[in-house]
C-alpha cells in the first residue's frame, strides 16, 4: 500500500528536514571551532592543568601582580607536578589492563584506585597549600579582595 502525499505537504517536510539538518551542521561546526578555539587557547598556557585551575579563581579577584606573584611560587612544583601526572597516566593504564583482564581481579582493582585516589590526592594537597603559602604572604590589602563574593563560585 502506497502512501499519498500531497505535494505542498512532501515540499513542507522536505524544507523542515533541510532548516533540521542545516541547524545540525550550525550546531556541530559550531562545537567544532570552539573546541578548536579553547584547545588553542589553552596551549597558550604551558603549566599543567592542575595549577592553572588553581590559579583561574585568583585572576578575577587579585591584581596581575598579585597573580604573577603567586604564580611564580608555583613554578617550582611544576617539574613534580609532571611527574605525578606521568604517575597517574601509568596506573590508569595499569587499571585499564587490569579491568580489560578475562578475569578482572577486584581486589587489584580497588588498591589500583585506592593508588590513584592518593596521588590525585597528594598532587592537589601539594598545589593547594603552596597556593594559599603565596597567598597570606601578600599584604592584607590584596588579600582582602578575596573576601568579596563575585557570584560565579559554582
Amino acid at each position: 500500500m502506497a502512501w499519498k502525499v500531497a505535494s505542498k505537504t512532501r515540499r513542507t517536510l522536505l524544507w523542515a528536514l533541510l532548516v533540521l539538518s542545516l541547524g545540525a551542521n550550525a550546531f556541530f561546526i559550531g562545537a567544532t571551532v570552539t573546541d578548536f578555539i579553547r584547545f588553542r587557547h589553552d596551549t597558550s598556557d604551558k603549566g599543567p592543568r592542575v595549577i592553572r585551575t588553581e590559579l583561574r579563581w585568583l585572576k578575577d579577584r587579585l591584581s596581575p601582580e598579585a597573580v604573577k606573584s603567586i604564580e611564580a611560587q608555583l613554578d617550582p612544583l611544576r617539574p613534580d607536578i609532571v611527574a605525578r601526572l606521568d604517575r597517574l597516566k601509568t596506573l590508569r593504564a595499569e587499571l585499564n589492563a587490569l579491568v580489560a583482564a578475562p578475569t578482572p581481579d577486584k581486589a587489584a582493582i580497588d588498591a589500583h584506585l585506592r593508588n590513584i585516589r592518593i596521588e590525585v590526592g597528594a598532587m592537589q594537597e601539594q598545589v593547594q597549600s603552596r597556593t594559599f603559602e603565596a597567598l597570606l604572604s601578600l599584604p592584607p590589602e590584596q588579600r582582602a579582595a578575596l573576601a568579596q563574593n563575585r557570584g560565579d563560585d559554582d
